[in-house]
C-alpha cells in the first residue's frame, strides 16, 4: 500500500469562489475567456504573494484563478468589475494593505 499524502482543507460552508463574467472576452493561448474565477486563498498563498511583492515581482493576486496575461489584457471595465467582486474574498491582511496602499498590496494596476 502506497503512502497517502495527508492534506488539510477548509470545510466552511461560506462561499469560497465566484465566477465573474467578462463584458469583453479575452483570447489567450487558444482559449477564449468569457468569465474568470476569483476565490478565497490560504495563508500560505498570501505569504508567497507578499514575499514575491517584497522581491519586487508583480505576481497576479492569488485570489485571481486565471493567468496574469488575461488580467493585463482586460478591458478596464472588466478589470474594475473583478477588482470590486474580489473584495469579499480578500483575507483581512490583504484588505488592510489595500486600504492603506493599494499599489503596494499589488491589488491595483500601475498603468
Amino acid at each position: 500500500m502506497a503512502d497517502q499524502v495527508k492534506a488539510a482543507r477548509v470545510i466552511s460552508t461560506a462561499e469560497r469562489e465566484k465566477m465573474v463574467p467578462l463584458e469583453f472576452p479575452i483570447e489567450f493561448e487558444e482559449k477564449t475567456w468569457t468569465e474568470v474565477k476569483i476565490r478565497r486563498v490560504s495563508g500560505k498563498e498570501v505569504e508567497q504573494y507578499m514575499d514575491a511583492l517584497g522581491r519586487g515581482e508583480r505576481p497576479i493576486p492569488p485570489m485571481f484563478d486565471f493567468p496574469l496575461e488575461v488580467y493585463e489584457a482586460m478591458d478596464d471595465d472588466d478589470r474594475f468589475a473583478i477588482d470590486e467582486a474580489v473584495i469579499p474574498f480578500l483575507p483581512r491582511r490583504l484588505k488592510a494593505a489595500a486600504e492603506q496602499n493599494p499599489p503596494a498590496a499589488g491589488l491595483t494596476s500601475d498603468s
